[in-house]
């Protein structure tokens, strides 16, 4: 009798565990099935908690404080430069952040930097179906940004509508400074902001086709230290030692009694910030004193950007 009932306890003591097993939630992987590993491997969690308020406002703050750091920083190299005009704009693209210099909004000469709109105008019409490019079209493209060979640009110029190439690109991104030559034939006289320019870049890396975006970002991802006219163009954003992660797109150009030299593009492995620098200096000082001025400009503005990149 004693027996049966220590069997019977027995087994309502191993029952009660084989329950209280099944119901646990930290069950070792060896001794679980198949179907309990899969449904505790979905309720894994597999990202970082979403920031609260504080922290979005933290990272806000400090996303703030560091692009406003960057363009003071370029207009300190300004006020000691005072024969140098710049024109500055910092965008980080994570957080939306944008700085602007004293001089952000005023306009200048594009140079060559007018290419960069004139291909987005380009491509937005072959992104909408109503254009498609020939093997030269894309050899041009190509030239006009990687080596901003003149003459590719002069083809797409006159093939794509000239100043309209402008216009185009002032609509669809909603550009506030820019202006088209107010000779139709001469496109480096095109008005360009700084703050526009910025624009431009988050415009090609946020709302074109990833096939338009990759073809202007590729090629300005591999701009040429010398320019097809033969000026060196590794200067500003592209200076020697170049950094990784760099796209941009560069400007020279004398005209009257000045020489504008531009360096605008974007840094980052996730092309995190937009940074354009415009300059107009005396031509009388010469090419090499408005290249250390934008170098030194560029340098303070990338010092103040937080890293990595």
């Amino acid at each position: 009798m004693r027996s049966a009932l220590l069997v019977v306890v027995l087994a309502v003591f191993l029952g009660a565990g084989a329950f209280l097993a099944e119901g646990r939630t930290d069950v070792g992987v060896a001794d679980a099935s198949p179907e309990q590993v899969a449904s505790r491997a979905a309720m894994a969690p597999v990202a970082m908690p979403a920031l609260n308020a504080g922290d979005a406002a933290g990272v806000a703050a400090a996303s703030s404080a560091a692009v406003n750091s960057a363009v003071q920083a370029v207009d300190a190299v300004q006020a000691a430069n005072p024969r140098t005009q710049i024109g500055a704009a910092v965008l980080d693209r994570k957080t939306g952040m944008l700085a602007l210099g004293t001089d952000g909004t005023t306009q200048f000469y594009s140079a060559s930097v007018v290419k960069l709109y004139t291909v987005v105008a380009i491509l937005h019409r072959v992104d909408a179906g109503k254009l498609t490019l020939t093997a030269t079209d894309r050899d041009d493209i190509q030239r006009a940004l990687v080596a901003s060979d003149d003459n590719a640009m002069d083809a797409l110029w006159v093939k794509f509508g000239g100043a309209q190439t402008v216009s185009q690109t002032i609509s669809l991104v909603g550009l506030k400074d820019s202006k088209p030559p107010a000779v139709a034939s001469q496109w480096g006289e095109t008005k360009i902001s700084a703050r526009d320019v910025t624009a431009v870049y988050n415009y090609v890396l946020r709302s074109m086709s990833p096939a338009s975006r990759n073809m202007i970002m590729d090629a300005l991802g591999h701009a040429q230290d010398k320019g097809a006219d033969g000026f060196d163009q590794a200067f500003g954003l592209i200076a020697p030692p170049r950094q990784p992660n760099v796209a941009a797109k560069q400007g020279w150009m004398w005209i009257n009694s000045d020489f504008d030299l531009h360096t605008t593009g974007v840094l980052g492995s996730d092309d995190r910030y937009v940074v354009v620098i415009l300059s107009k200096n005396p031509a009388n000082a010469g090419s090499a004193a408005a290249r250390t001025i934008v170098n030194k400009a560029t340098s303070a503005a990338e010092a103040a950007l937080p890293q990595p990149r």
